[in-house]
């Protein structure tokens, strides 16, 4: 069995490492196969396939889209053959996501301007967030330069106390027009953590509990969805890992596993990644799709 890590982020989203670095750790590492997922950007890959090259590593492009679902959000993985097939109309929806992005950036740090303690209101400025960033800007970007101000002393503490709370959400691609996009460039969508609690099918606290998975699933496979990430740390960590892996046999979807690896910023060392115990399987599966 191979080792695999197919869900991870770089500095070109929300990730610790450079392209070539997560190469290099996958390595070191012995991982085989491996695919770049970096949120709603495809800015790193041509870095990410050189390195893996150099390295004799089976490497794909790869993204991980935020979509709009019902009246929720979810991430839909999407896997490519190589760049050449990402099609332009793909290419253009994902750039105006970025585009988005640096919008709700900007609306994010008027709002925790407004919440901080009043000696630091208005001290956390847009474009130091955005020198931060390499790629698509995301909330890490702004906890970051929330410790380097000294208003909490780690990232998760400005997750917990106000980037969570005070979150602002941003219009998305519908998961059927994203799911169109990527089965147009003859690319395998797939289900990111769908019990993570966040961007997730089953998350009680909005009201979606087990029963709700399978009809919202089976809508999904209905327009288009291919796979399903089963093996997942929180799923591991609450036994649920059968229970997803049960709903791809029922819905005829393809299983993938991940660490989705982000480095320090979700404080992960770097010997996790590739760790997933799931079958090289699902790789066959996709080249199968790729033909």
């Amino acid at each position: 069995m191979r080792k695999s890590e197919i869900h991870m982020h770089s500095v070109f989203s929300d990730g610790e490492f450079t392209p070539t670095e997560l190469v290099a750790i996958a390595e070191k590492n012995r991982v085989s196969i491996l695919s770049l997922t970096d949120h709603d950007t495809f800015e790193g890959l041509d870095e990410f396939l050189a390195a893996s090259s150099k390295a004799n590593i089976d490497a794909f492009p790869g993204i991980e889209i935020t979509v709009a679902f019902h009246e929720f959000q979810l991430h839909i993985l999407a896997y490519f053959k190589d760049a050449e097939s990402i099609l332009p109309d793909l290419r253009e929806e994902v750039k105006e996501m970025a585009d988005t992005r640096a919008d709700r950036m900007r609306q994010l740090v008027d709002r925790i301007n407004q919440v901080v303690p009043e000696e630091f209101r208005g001290k956390i400025l847009f474009e130091n967030v955005r020198r931060a960033a390499e790629g698509v800007l995301a909330r890490p970007h702004l906890a970051r330069e929330m410790v380097r101000l000294g208003i909490v002393p780690s990232t998760r503490e400005a997750f917990e106390k106000y980037l969570v709370e005070h979150n602002v959400m941003r219009k998305n691609l519908s998961a059927e027009r994203a799911i169109s996009l990527v089965r147009e460039s003859n690319g395998i969508p797939v289900l990111a953590h769908p019990g993570e609690r966040t961007y997730a099918l089953y998350n009680p606290r909005q009201g979606r509990e087990y029963s709700h998975v399978p009809p919202l699933l089976e809508e999904l496979t209905s327009n288009g969805l291919l796979g399903i990430e089963c093996v997942y740390p929180y799923h591991e960590k609450i036994g649920k890992v059968d229970y997803y892996k049960g709903l791809a046999k029922d819905f005829g979807l393809i299983v993938t596993g991940s660490r989705d690896f982000h480095g320090f910023t979700t404080h992960q060392s770097a010997k996790i990644l590739g760790e997933t115990r799931i079958s090289d399987r699902f790789f066959e599966q996709f080249a199968e799709v790729w033909e």
